[in-house]
């Protein structure tokens, strides 16, 4: 009987030793696990596109692409602004520039060519081209009208192919023309020149009514 209880002690003794013994190993294969997870983790946060998040890409631009035209509108006119007609069309004038009404508001614009006006606007520079001097200010060149009957002296023209000017509006838009750099304003374009001073300066190269490039 002796015998038989001792079996059976030692018996229960091999199984508790056995349970005991696979719990260990499942908290080391657990504990190994959570590492090999963690090592995984701590790998991949670090390498996740890494180099990529600052990297810039070019951007491939059409040809011909152009940037979105600047408009400018104003809610109220200088009180000393002109009003005109031309063309049937509704003007208004102040300080060199040009407008349209623009629903409650007024729209710059380029002025008709053909428009004549009595003074030329303060800070206008005087351009040379060939033996014809033109006047420019703000996008716009003037020549000096032929008609001796009319108080008028100067009318509003074609830019003059050729014709350089030292600054140009910062909004005009930057554009790629045949492999060239210009920029574009008032529907003309400049080709960036830099005098033997290292300035810039800007040359007109085309215009909408012109083909001379």
């Amino acid at each position: 009987m002796k015998a038989v209880k001792n079996i059976i002690r030692i018996t229960l003794l091999l199984i508790a030793l056995i349970s005991t013994q696979h719990m260990e190993a499942q908290k080391r294969s657990g504990k190994e696990s959570n590492r090999a997870k963690e090592q995984r983790s701590y790998d991949y946060k670090p390498n996740h596109r890494q180099g990529d998040r600052y990297r810039t890409q070019p951007i491939r631009r059409n040809p011909h692409y152009r940037y979105p035209q600047h408009r400018r509108v104003v809610r109220t006119l200088h009180h000393n602004h002109l009003r005109f007609v031309f063309g049937g069309l509704s003007y208004f004038y102040y300080s060199g520039v040009y407008y349209t009404a623009y629903g409650n508001e007024y729209l710059v614009v380029v002025p008709p060519r053909g428009f004549r006006v009595a003074v030329l606007p303060v800070g206008h520079v005087r351009i040379m081209v060939g033996p014809v001097p033109y006047f420019y200010h703000s996008g716009i060149y003037y020549v000096e009208s032929n008609d001796v009957n009319s108080n008028e002296q100067y009318e509003i023209t074609q830019p003059p192919i050729g014709a350089v000017i030292t600054d140009i509006s910062e909004d005009a838009d930057q554009i790629i023309m045949d492999g060239n750099v210009l920029y574009e304003y008032n529907d003309v374009f400049y080709k960036r020149i830099d005098n033997e001073n290292g300035s810039p300066t800007y040359k007109v190269v085309y215009s909408k009514n012109n083909n001379d490039y």
